[in-house]
C-alpha cells in the first residue's frame, strides 16, 4: 500500500577528506606521468592546478567509498585498481588430488567427462575445463543434465550413461557438492569422481577422488565467493601449474559471465577476475560470445556487467529454462562465425518465447487474484496451475515478491497430478521453515530461507496454503520490506558531471558493489512527460536552483500518483548523457516519496497489512495505527477534493499525516462500501460510492479486528 522504507548510510565525513586527497594524488600523478610520455611541460603550479581539479572531481567517489566502509586510503585505492591478487588453487582442499587425478587420465588417455549444470554458471564452467582439457591435450566429453528430465547435478541415469560408453572419470563443475548416493552409486561401478563445486556443503561430503569446495569447513583458501566458473578457473590454473593471473586472458571472460550470471558478490578476487573479464568481452576473439554481443546490439558497445545480466546471461539462461543447455554451451565453444550467428540468433528466440511464457503465467495469475482477491490477503501466496512451464515458474514467483512484498509459491501441477513449485521469499521469513512445517502434506521438498522449491499432489494444495498461512500467522505476523539503502543524500547545485563520471571506477556493480543510490530530498516536480509512447515517463526534478530529468520506468503518466507542484523525496542513479548540448546529468528514479514522509510510514502500513489478515498487534502498535470516527471522516472529506491514486497511497498518507490511522480509514470505507477502486486509463483511483442510507462504520472488520486486539490487551 506504500513503497518501502529508505535507509541513508552513516557517513564518516572526517574519512572523506583523506580519501579525496589520496585519490586526487593518485590521479594527478598519472596525468604527470602521461604529460612526460607525451613531451608536455608539467611544473609546479600546472600540478597544483591539476591536483585542485582532481579534488573537485573526486568529492562524490570519495563519499561513496567512505560510506562503504573503505575508510582507508590503501584499502580503496587498491579497490578501485580491482586487481587484488588471485590465491594459489592448491591453497583449496583437495586440489592437488583432483589434478593429479585428471592428470593420470590425461596421460593414460582416459575420455575425461566434465559434468555441469544447465544454468550460466554450469554453462561457463563447462566450457572453461572442456577448453582447458582438450587444450592440454584430452579426450574430453562434455554432459550436461536437462531440467525436466534429470534436474540438478549429477543423477544415477546420468552415470547410467556414462558408464555404458565405458568412461571412467567425472569431473563435475558447479555441482556435486550434495550428490552423496550418486558419488557412492558411481564408485560402485568403478568410475572415478572429482567434485568441485561453490555450493554449502553437507554435513557429510559425498566419497570422491577429489572434493574441490571453497565453502568446506576445513578448505583453507582465502577467497570463499567463487561461483562454480571461479572455481574451475582455478582448477584451470592448477593443471598448468600456474598462477590464476596468467590465465586472466584467456579464461576470463567466462569466469566473469559466470560470477556476474550467479550474483556472487564483486568483491575480492571476483572483482579482479570480473574486471579483467569485462575488458576482454569487449574485444572478445571467441566467436561465440562476439556473435551473442552482436544478436543483443552490443557490438563495439562497453561491455558492463548490467549489459552481461541483462543481454548475455538471460539468453544464456534460457536455453536451459526452456530447452536444452546444450544449445548455449555450443555457442560458448562454437570456432564458425557462420554457425555462432545462427545459434546467438536462436538463443535470442529462445528468450524471446521464455519471456511470452513468462507473461502469460503472470497474466494467469493475475486472473486468478481477481478471481478470487483473498488470495491477495495471504501472508504467503501460494498458487498454482496446470501445465505452466517449470523452468520460469521461480523468475514469475520472484516477480510477485517485488510486487506484493511477501513471500510467493509457484506450483506446476503435471498431467499426473504433481506440482512441482519454486517459491521465492522476503527478508525475515524462512520459506524453507515454512515448508518444512508441512512436510506431510509434501513428496519432497528443499532450499533455504529465501528460496525452496516442493514437489506435492495437487489434491494436497488448498491444505498446504492453509498450513503455510497458519505457520506464518504464528511465526512471522508482521512482515518488513527490506529497506532501499540509499549511499548518499545529494545538493543537486554542486554534483558536476566528471564527479559522476568518476564513479565508473567503483565498477563493475552487482551483488556486494550495488550500483550507487543517490537520495534526492525536498526536490519539486517541475513537469511529468511521457516516454516511449507512455509505457515510461519523465520527471524534471528542481532542488534549489539546479534541476534534472530523470525516467521512471515501467510507469506512464496516468500511473504516476504525483502532479507538478509536489514535494517529493526521490532515490537515483546518476549518469552522464551526451546529447546534442553536451553532456548533462541525467537520472532513473528507483523510488519515489512524498517529500518528508519518514521510514515510519513503512512500518505502519506493514502493521496494517498484517492487522488487515488479522495478526494481533501490542497495544502500542494498535494505538498507532487506530484512527477515530474524525479521522476517518477527514480521509472521506478528503477523497471528495481529489482523485487520489489507489496504486501508490503515500501522497494521501503524507496529505492527512498519518500512514497507519490513514490507511486503517481508508480499508473501512472500502470494506462499508463508501470508496471502491476504479479504473481509467490505465490507471485505479480511489472513487466515492453513492449510497441510499446509512453506512455503520463498525461493521468494518478492520476495526472490528481492532477492538477485538483491545480486549486481548
Amino acid at each position: 500500500m506504500t513503497g518501502r522504507p529508505w535507509e541513508l548510510r552513516t557517513l564518516e565525513r572526517e574519512a572523506v577528506a583523506g580519501l579525496q586527497e589520496a585519490i586526487a594524488e593518485e590521479r594527478t600523478d598519472q596525468l604527470e606521468q602521461e604529460a612526460a610520455y607525451n613531451g608536455e611541460e608539467w611544473d609546479d603550479a600546472k600540478h597544483a592546478a591539476v591536483l585542485a581539479e582532481q579534488m573537485k572531481e573526486a568529492t562524490l567517489l570519495a563519499g561513496l567509498l567512505a560510506v562503504r566502509g573503505m575508510t582507508q586510503p590503501e584499502e580503496a585505492l587498491s579497490f578501485l585498481a580491482g586487481e587484488d591478487s588471485l590465491s594459489d588453487p592448491f591453497l583449496m582442499q583437495d586440489m592437488d588430488k583432483a589434478v593429479a587425478r585428471i592428470r593420470q587420465a590425461l596421460e593414460q588417455g582416459e575420455t575425461i567427462v566434465v559434468y555441469g549444470d544447465y544454468d550460466v554458471d554450469g554453462v561457463t564452467a563447462t566450457s572453461l575445463l572442456y577448453e582447458q582439457l582438450k587444450g592440454l591435450g584430452g579426450s574430453v566429453k562434455c554432459m550436461l543434465p536437462s531440467r525436466e528430465g534429470d534436474g540438478y547435478g549429477l543423477s544415477k541415469r546420468a552415470i547410467d550413461k556414462i558408464h555404458d560408453k565405458g568412461y571412467t572419470l567425472i569431473v563435475t563443475v558447479d555441482n556435486g557438492i550434495s550428490a552423496v548416493d550418486e558419488a557412492a552409486y558411481a564408485a560402485s561401478l568403478g568410475i572415478d569422481l572429482v567434485i568441485t563445486d561453490h555450493h554449502l556443503p553437507p554435513s557429510v561430503l559425498p566419497t570422491a577422488v577429489a572434493v574441490v569446495d571453497p565453502r568446506r569447513e576445513d578448505d583453507e583458501s582465502p577467497f570463499k565467493d567463487l561461483c562454480g566458473a571461479g572455481v574451475a578457473f582455478k582448477l584451470c590454473a592448477a593443471l598448468e601449474d600456474c598462477m590464476p593471473e596468467e590465465l586472466l586472458e584467456f579464461c576470463s571472460d567466462l569466469a566473469a559471465i559466470g560470477t556476474i550470471a550467479d550474483v556472487m558478490p564483486l568483491t575480492g578476487e571476483n572483482r579482479t577476475i570480473v574486471k579483467a573479464g569485462l575488458q576482454h568481452l569487449q574485444h572478445t576473439e571467441r566467436p561465440g560470445l562476439a556473435a551473442l554481443l552482436e544478436e543483443v546490439g552490443l557490438a563495439g558497445k562497453p561491455v558492463t556487467a548490467d549489459n552481461v545480466s541483462f543481454g548475455i546471461a538471460p539468453r544464456l539462461n534460457a536455453a536451459g529454462r526452456m530447452d536444452s543447455a546444450a544449445a548455449a554451451l555450443q555457442l560458448v565453444l562454437c570456432e564458425d562465425p557462420a554457425r555462432a550467428a545462427v545459434l546467438a540468433h536462436r538463443l535470442n528466440e529462445i528468450n524471446a518465447l521464455r519471456q511470452e511464457t513468462e507473461q502469460k503465467i503472470e497474466k494467469a495469475v493475475e486472473e486468478m487474484l481477481a478471481a478470487e482477491p483473498g488470495r491477495t490477503e495471504d501472508r504467503v501466496m501460494l498458487l498454482w496451475g496446470k501445465g505452466w512451464h517449470q523452468g520460469v515458474i521461480g523468475i514469475v514467483a520472484s516477480r510477485l515478491v517485488e510486487k506484493y512484498g511477501r513471500p510467493v509459491m509457484i506450483v506446476s501441477i503435471a498431467e499426473n497430478g504433481e506440482g512441482k513449485g519454486s517459491g521465492r521469499s522476503v527478508p525475515g521469513f524462512n520459506l524453507h521453515g515454512c515448508i518444512t512445517a508441512c512436510a506431510d502434506l509434501l513428496i519432497r521438498f528443499g532450499g533455504h530461507a529465501m528460496a525452496a522449491g516442493l514437489l506435492a499432489r495437487e489434491e494436497n494444495l488448498p491444505e498446504l496454503r492453509r498450513r503455510m498461512n497458519e505457520w506464518a500467522a504464528r511465526e512471522c505476523p508482521v512482515i518488513h520490506a527490506p529497506p532501499l539503502v540509499c549511499d548518499l543524500s545529494l545538493r543537486l547545485a554542486k554534483v558536476t558531471v566528471e564527479e559522476v563520471r568518476a564513479l565508473d571506477r567503483m565498477a563493475p556493480f552487482g551483488a556486494e558493489n550495488p550500483a550507487p543510490v543517490f537520495l534526492l530530498e525536498h526536490a519539486v516536480i517541475e513537469g511529468i512527460y511521457p516516454v516511449s509512447e507512455g509505457k515510461h515517463c519523465r520527471l524534471r526534478l528542481h532542488q534549489g536552483s539546479a534541476s534534472i530529468y530523470a525516467v521512471w520506468f515501467g510507469v506512464g503518466p496516468e500511473q504516476a500518483p504525483y502532479q507538478p507542484g509536489d514535494a517529493v523525496d526521490a532515490a537515483l542513479s546518476l549518469s552522464v548523457y551526451d546529447g546534442a548540448r553536451g553532456p548533462q546529468l541525467s537520472g532513473r528514479i528507483i523510488d519515489i516519496h512524498p517529500a518528508g514522509l519518514g521510514p515510519d510510514a513503512a512500518r505502519q502500513a506493514a502493521l496494517v497489512d498484517a492487522l488487515r489478515r488479522g495478526a494481533s498487534l501490542s497495544e502500542e502498535d494498535r494505538r498507532l495505527v487506530t484512527p477515530t470516527r474524525e479521522e476517518v471522516a477527514a480521509v472521506y472529506r478528503e477523497l471528495k477534493t481529489r482523485r487520489w491514486h489507489a496504486g501508490d497511497l503515500q501522497p494521501l498518507c503524507a496529505r492527512m499525516g498519518c500512514t497507519g490511522k490513514t490507511l486503517v480509514a481508508l480499508t473501512a470505507l472500502r470494506q462499508v462500501g463508501l470508496v471502491e477502486v476504479a479504473g481509467q486509463g490505465g490507471a485505479s483511483y480511489l472513487e466515492l460510492v453513492r449510497v441510499s442510507g446509512k453506512k455503520n462504520l463498525a461493521d468494518a472488520p478492520i476495526l472490528k479486528c481492532l477492538e477485538e486486539n483491545l480486549e486481548e490487551t
